[in-house]
């Protein structure tokens, strides 16, 4: 499989747009994925694995918060087997022992790949949470997407940084079989400093910044 990665323009990601048709096959819901963190013990970063029975792992998706102070760096990923395609993705970034304030992000740009389609984002906040929505992979359907952000501001109160990330993947060939992916990451979050910054897990588990890049 081949790796790019996942970078969006400030005009893609400003502008939200309808959503791609989804399939009329079958569908399968995966609400119980395994939660793997980073074999270096240095490393924030943590996984929600999707299985796929005796043929291995279906879907990865990965949430690296780094450490140190604002900007802050946060990193995603979504692999995937070979006979899938990524058709859609939403995730909600939610600081949820705070003042009920949702934390900043930015996006990093600009766009990479000289091939259309080109991947459709958007990015926005709501009263709880930040949301990052892909409405459609286009060229890097069939790879894996590397995603980077920044947490720009985060809420004085909080201490916890919870990532819920709902995936759809559809699998290629005579007949679509769609898989719905939904899990959840927590990480222990302080954006000062570096002393104590570890991670925590879900009972349910569930640079330089370009200034033109969209942010909210």
């Amino acid at each position: 499989m081949r790796r790019r990665a996942f970078l969006a323009s400030a005009l893609t990601a400003a502008t939200t747009l309808t959503a791609g048709c989804s399939s009329l096959g079958p569908q399968t819901e995966h609400t119980d994925p395994v939660v793997e963190t980073d074999d270096n013990h240095r490393d924030r970063g943590k996984y929600l694995k999707f299985g796929a029975g005796d043929d291995g792992d279906l879907a990865t998706v990965g949430v690296d918060p780094t450490s140190g102070p604002l900007p802050r760096p946060l990193a995603v990923s979504i692999s995937h087997t070979d006979d899938t395609e990524l058709r859609s993705l939403t995730q909600r970034f939610a600081a949820p022992d705070g003042d009920g304030s949702p934390p900043k992000l930015s996006l990093h740009g600009p766009f990479e790949g000289g091939h259309e389609p080109h991947p459709s984002v958007s990015l926005f906040r709501d009263d709880t949470a930040t949301v990052f929505e892909v409405h459609r992979f286009g060229e890097l359907a069939d790879e894996i997407a590397f995603i980077n952000f920044a947490v720009t501001e985060w809420p004085d109160s909080a201490r916890r940084l919870v990532v819920d990330s709902t995936v759809e993947l559809v699998e290629t060939g005579t007949f679509e079989h769609t898989h719905v992916l939904d899990g959840e990451l927590a990480f222990d979050f302080f954006a000062g400093t570096d002393a104590g910054d570890g991670t925590a897990e879900t009972p349910d588990s569930s640079g330089e910044l370009d200034t033109d890049s969209p942010r909210v």
